[in-house]
């Protein structure tokens, strides 16, 4: 027998999407939803009505820190991804209004005595002791050390 066209090797009878792109973007906006949640939280128990710039800084840092322990972190990514994609099919451009009119609220402690008060208050203490391990990690402490605010 001389003509073996109908074997087939396996490498081109499947066809898969490359979805590197739309993991990472999951895992960065799980990231940043869950560190946004967290500075929201901790701003209503500072009695305060605005996010400040500081909070989101310390609000990622903590979730460096949380990331890892989630217990449904796979099912945010996957939800995540499902809801890139749709935005990506869809091609809609989307517009952030900003309120100019209201005036920044300065950045104030929480006096509140809860856990989650108590992480945001000393994020820096623990932040300065982490030595990050994972490439993921090594990533986001770089950009995190970077934020000025």
């Amino acid at each position: 027998m001389t003509d073996y066209s109908f074997m087939k090797s396996g490498f081109d009878n499947l066809e898969s999407k490359d979805e590197t792109l739309e993991n990472a973007a999951s895992v960065v906006m799980v990231y940043m939803e869950n560190a946004l949640k967290s500075a929201d939280i901790y701003v209503k128990h500072a009695k305060r009505s605005q996010i400040t710039p500081e909070d989101i800084k310390r609000g990622l840092m903590l979730e460096v820190f949380f990331m890892k322990s989630r217990p449904n972190l796979m099912e945010q990514c996957e939800t995540m991804k499902e809801k890139i994609q749709e935005i990506i099919k869809e091609d809609e451009t989307y517009i952030i209004e900003n309120d100019d009119e209201k005036e920044d609220e300065e950045f104030k402690e929480s006096e509140c005595k809860c856990a989650m008060c108590g992480c945001f208050n000393t994020i820096y203490t623990r932040w300065d002791k982490f030595t990050p391990e994972l490439p993921m990690e090594k990533i986001m402490v770089k950009h995190i050390d970077s934020i000025s605010v």
